[in-house]
């Protein structure tokens, strides 16, 4: 799996403009219409660019780099997102969180004992009027600055996937196959999404469309879980796959 941060040249927690900086750097050097361009890597720094300058598409591409650091192949990595986070800095973290806006809830946790569950909407009203104060301002008089607390965010394109699972099941074929597909477009690494969608294909009978799903998905997510059901599902489409 290739390291789209190597490519641009920046550690995995740079922030947006040591992104955008390295981007313009790398672009005027390889571009293909400057002397010495070079049009491939030019190709893959925009590439690189595009997924990691994305909020969202960068989440999942940053969970699909685990599954393959760790080896896991979980698919519950891309379930929700999960903070862990001193009550001190709570307020800071959702405000961030908020200002991202790519979830559909954000739910605060103390020792998995649900303190408080907010909708988009909701959080975005309270951050406008500072009532997002208040709620932080109850747990850290009851719990203390330095309690540890979790935030856990629903994902847009997990609420969206979880829709297209809905027409998936009821045969609604087309219904799934276009909110697969906008999942894909927003964040290519959103890796349950390509395994469904290959499946629906497979389902339909367009074997080249599925196998070149599968293929994608080792590609990302050789190991676990992930790596065991796309290689399982290449063997049978191909008769054999050799990753």
């Amino acid at each position: 799996m290739n390291n789209l941060y190597s490519v641009l040249g920046v550690a995995k927690d740079a922030d947006s403009e040591e992104i955008k900086k390295s981007f313009r750097l790398l672009a005027k050097q390889y571009h293909p219409d400057i002397a010495g361009g070079d049009n491939e890597q030019f190709r893959k720094i925009t590439h690189a660019y595009k997924i990691i300058s994305n909020k969202t598409s960068r989440n999942d591409y940053d969970k699909t780099l685990n599954n393959f650091h760790y080896q896991t192949g979980s698919f519950s990595e891309y379930s929700k997102d999960r903070y862990t986070v001193e009550g001190k800095h709570l307020k800071k973290l959702i405000q961030e969180i908020i200002r991202y806006g790519h979830f559909t809830y954000l739910t605060v946790r103390y020792k998995e004992k649900k303190i408080f569950t907010l909708s988009y909407p909701m959080a975005v009203a309270f951050a406008v009027v500072g009532l997002i104060k208040a709620p932080i301002a109850f747990l850290l008089l009851h719990l203390g600055a330095g309690a540890l607390c979790t935030v856990e965010v629903s994902n847009r394109l997990m609420t969206l996937f979880e829709e297209a699972l809905i027409y998936h099941n009821r045969g609604s074929i087309l219904s799934a196959e276009k909110r697969y597909k906008v999942i894909l477009k927003r964040s290519e690494y959103f890796i349950p999404a390509r395994i469904n969608l290959g499946l629906l294909y497979r389902q339909r009978g367009e074997r080249q469309k599925a196998i070149h799903c599968f293929r994608k998905v080792l590609d990302a997510v050789p190991f676990g879980e992930i790596g065991d059901m796309a290689r399982r599902q290449l063997e049978e489409l191909q008769g054999f796959y050799s990753s």
